[in-house]
């Protein structure tokens, strides 16, 4: 179900929720409303035009953003692996088989020389991929003992803004590549804050008080993927 106020385009998704929850999204001011089920329409449409004024402030914090910088996947420019700042550099040749990988500060691209733009990011992020489905493999495997949960799958997607998403009924979770790019504690904070929606799935003091039982220190580590993010993407 959509809505739109003015020229803002709203989506709202209903939920096996409490209460309703409101939430604008970078990098385009995607606005989100999720709901209860039971939820009149005219009760969401009063409750998002009281929030108008507020919309408003955070779609022009997030348009007064810096635009993430476009890669072109050429010698130089910069890529940021697990927080690391890495140098690429590409090599175009017929001598070796295509591949991606990491030396000292540097992210090295071995390519054919008809390798065109897209080719180039494609490899690049497989690469990325499994870089970070390893590093996932194992968090998951340590935080789902320490935390009890059994039975719990998960994959990688490219995600519009989300880091990451559970579906409790199905147990199962999703994690956004981007989050190849950002420090590895990050990343356990999203695997913390994921798994606790398996048993919490809202954002209530129950939710937050289950993440802090675990990881004392995800605000701090929540402070870090915030600037992380403003890093990379810059």
């Amino acid at each position: 179900m959509n809505m739109e106020i003015g020229d803002i385009h709203i989506d709202v998704e209903r939920k096996a929720i409490r209460h309703i929850y409101l939430s604008v999204h970078a990098p385009e001011g995607r606005v989100h409303v999720s709901a209860p089920i039971w939820m009149q329409q005219r009760d969401i449409e009063t409750f998002v035009l009281r929030k108008q004024a507020w919309i408003e402030r955070q779609r022009q914090k997030i348009m007064a953003r810096p635009k993430p910088t476009e890669h072109h996947y050429i010698s130089g420019e910069s890529c940021y692996v697990f927080g690391q700042r890495l140098t690429l550099e590409v090599t175009a040749t017929r001598e070796e088989r295509p591949s991606v990988c990491i030396a000292d500060d540097k992210l090295f691209l071995t390519i054919r020389p008809e390798t065109n733009e897209t080719q180039r990011a494609a490899l690049i992020h497989a690469y990325l991929r499994q870089q970070l489905g390893g590093y996932l493999a194992a968090a998951m495997a340590y935080w789902r003992r320490i935390m009890g949960e059994a039975n719990v799958t998960w994959s990688i997607r490219k995600m519009r803004s989300e880091w990451g998403s559970c579906t409790p009924r199905k147990r199962k979770l999703l994690f956004n590549l981007e989050l190849a790019h950002v420090p590895k504690g990050c990343i356990d904070y999203i695997v913390v804050h994921e798994l606790s929606h398996l048993r919490v799935p809202n954002h209530s003091r129950l939710f937050y008080a289950r993440v802090e039982e675990f990881m004392p220190d995800w605000r701090e580590r929540r402070r870090e993927l915030k600037g992380a993010m403003n890093a990379y993407r810059l």
